[in-house]
């Protein structure tokens, strides 16, 4: 065997190593997550709004940038295009 072929075959097994520990820590984490909610009687509902809350825009120079609004007429009962005909 080569250099060059243990050396990929150390990559590999190292990969497969890290695989296991990411796996290992995401696992931990969520038996974490899952006993705190059930400590604190927090529902799927609240995380779910948690994480779907928007953030702020942001542009290029970090500063946080205004959100547009969309100005609507109020209703006063004006239809649009041609005025009715007065006899």
């Amino acid at each position: 065997m080569s250099k060059l072929e243990q050396l990929l075959a150390q990559r590999a097994a190292m990969d497969e190593a890290i695989a296991a520990e990411k796996n290992k820590g995401r696992e931990e984490a969520l038996a974490t997550v899952r006993s705190l909610c059930k400590q604190y009687g927090i529902t799927m509902r609240e995380v779910k709004a948690h994480v779907l809350e928007r953030k702020p825009r942001v542009g290029k120079d970090g500063a946080v940038v205004a959100k547009k609004r969309v100005v609507t007429k109020p209703a006063t009962g004006v239809k649009r295009g041609r005025p009715a005909k007065k006899n």
